[in-house]
């Protein structure tokens, strides 16, 4: 009883930190709009968080070496329904962002964190249970989050941050009872500070060069070239002082191990690609489609139904096939249904995008257990906060530059088929004349009709550029096909 109770209860902190990473995605218009600002700005309420929750991931390994995982752990869970409450009663756009910081400083604490509770808790020989049951609980979050942030957004979008506060201080309270913090092992080991500062100047100049890259001009802006030259020396400095380092701020030798380093790259494309693609997605069927924020997240939420049938036997099947098999079935599931998505234009109907959603979902428990599981292949006890916090660092920097970049590309897609599209606007095109004509029939002016034209064109082209990314996508799942080809067999049982 005591073991289900506290998996739960781990579990439960693990869901509400990654629904976090959902929940907001189809409420960009909405909180965009409420607090005066664009929606490609509006994004970096998500960015933010994910920059510093990939920061503090990377210390949550010192942390809990330091302190005690559960100690850390219970701290964490209380500061991160503290700021999800200052989230919920911020009134401007910059105070949204520096609570949703100090929030996603919390959850990257917490998410390498639970996954170590998690794995303690159960007997070493059930390992793949345990990544099971807390992929259950992470991974729920695809099916939720659209939908009850959907459902929110509609009326109150500061209740997807209120939500989280009753819910964290109970897990916090059950904690407390069944766990015993006076009786853990803390070691008295340095913080590198240089290597965490090098690693945090590397991160948040990458970050803030890709948010702020559409909005300067990128490479013709000072600003930006110069926030690119101090992350990459940053990032120079860091693995050149880390290796040197007794007590590094990451285990970065750790990507000495082939199959760590390709799971921990997999992972992170992966992960990526696909987070990324669920923002597009809400932000286009609001804008183009017309979607209210429900019924974009009910359009994402199929993504998640299998996750939660699967999740909790995945643990067990996963010993029956080499976990190179679950990877291939997965990508290949990943980059045709990629394929079906690019096909979408401005009569796409709903069940178009549930139904392909619904068949990601399939190949997303066979892709993250097989992953989780190699990363963590032959790592004792001790050493399992410091990985499990690498690899949680490395997929959650992935997806924080994934989405920035995915959006970027995005604008740069629109604004050449906006070219491309502009060279047939004119008087003498029959084309152009039948549009401005069908428009005509609707009781407007002409130049009301010119109007509609052109919100028309600007619509086709966001979807053609929408549609060149999710091709894109397709063609990166099958290519790393070519990584899972020179993954070392692990054994099933």
């Amino acid at each position: 009883m005591r073991t289900l109770l506290l998996s739960t209860a781990v579990g439960l902190v693990a869901f509400l930190v990654s629904l976090d990473g959902f929940i907001v995605n189809v409420a960009i218009p909405t909180i965009s709009g409420e607090l005066g600002v664009r929606e490609d700005i509006g994004t970096w309420i998500v960015t933010v968080f994910s920059m510093s929750t990939t920061l503090f991931i990377a210390l949550s390994g010192w942390l809990s070496i330091r302190f005690g995982c559960i100690k850390v752990f219970l701290t964490a869970t209380l500061l991160f329904a503290f700021f999800s409450l200052l989230c919920g009663f911020a009134e401007s756009f910059t105070a949204l962002l520096i609570f949703r910081i100090m929030q996603g400083a919390a959850a990257g604490v917490l998410i390498p964190l639970s996954l170590t509770l998690m794995v303690a808790n159960f007997p070493q020989e059930e390992r793949s249970i345990a990544v099971g049951v807390w992929s259950f609980f992470v991974m729920v979050s695809p099916a939720m989050g659209p939908m009850v942030g959907g459902f929110l957004s509609t009326y109150l979008w500061h209740w997807m941050f209120f939500l989280n506060v009753p819910l964290c201080i109970a897990c916090a309270f059950i904690l407390f009872i069944l766990t015993n913090c006076k009786e853990e092992k803390c070691e008295k080991i340095p913080l590198d500070f240089i290597g965490l500062s090098l690693i945090f100047l590397c991160v948040c100049t990458l970050q803030s060069a890709l948010n702020r890259g559409q909005v300067d001009d990128w490479f013709g802006s000072t600003r930006i070239i110069t926030l690119f030259i101090l992350s990459a020396l940053s990032f120079i400095f860091f693995i050149v002082w880390e290796i040197f380092q007794k007590n590094p701020f990451l285990p970065i030798a750790t990507f000495k191990k082939r199959n760590f380093s390709l799971a921990a790259l997999m992972m992170g494309i992966a992960m990526g690609v696909i987070f990324s693609s669920f923002i597009l997605d809400s932000l286009w069927v609001q804008r183009v489609l017309g979607y209210t924020p429900l019924w974009a997240g009910f359009s994402l939420t199929p993504v998640g139904l299998f996750p939660i049938l699967f999740y909790p036997i995945m643990g067990q099947i996963v010993r029956f096939l080499e976990r190179r098999v679950w990877l291939a079935i997965s990508f290949i599931l990943y980059g045709v249904t990629f394929f079906i998505l690019s096909r979408i234009n401005l009569e796409t109907t709903f069940a178009h995008l549930a139904i392909t959603r619904l068949v990601q979902g399939i190949g997303f428990a066979m892709f993250t257990v097989p992953l989780s599981l190699i990363a963590m292949e032959g790592v004792n006890q001790a050493g399992l906060p410091y990985v499990i916090s690498l690899f949680s660092f490395f997929r959650t920097l992935c997806v924080g530059l994934a989405i920035p970049l995915a959006t970027t590309l995005w604008i740069h897609r629109e604004a050449f088929y906006q070219t491309r599209l502009a060279t047939r606007i004119f008087p003498e095109n029959p084309a152009f004349q039948e549009i401005v004509k069908t428009f005509s029939s609707l009781d407007v002016t002409v130049k009301q009709s010119y109007a509609l034209t052109s919100e028309l064109l600007t619509n086709q082209a966001l979807t053609l550029g929408l549609a060149d990314i999710y091709y894109l996508s397709g063609w990166i799942f099958f290519g790393m096909l070519v990584l899972v080809v020179f993954v070392k067999p692990t054994r099933t049982a």
